[in-house]
């Protein structure tokens, strides 16, 4: 589990590219987020501070 550097609370991973089945039902269950199809930097999102972090 990672977590803010800023906050400490638990970071949401998000998936950059096309989502799977599996992966779009854990988005509606707030377990993942889904980015756009581009590939980011950033690969986790803390809903706390509303940022998105490389880690």
């Amino acid at each position: 589990m990672k977590t803010c550097p800023k906050c400490r609370r638990e970071l949401k991973k998000v998936f950059h590219g096309e989502p799977t089945d599996e992966l779009a039902i854990e988005s509606l269950e707030n377990e993942v987020i889904i980015g756009n199809c581009c590939e980011s930097e950033y690969n986790y999102y803390c809903e706390n501070c509303d940022e998105f972090f490389c880690l």
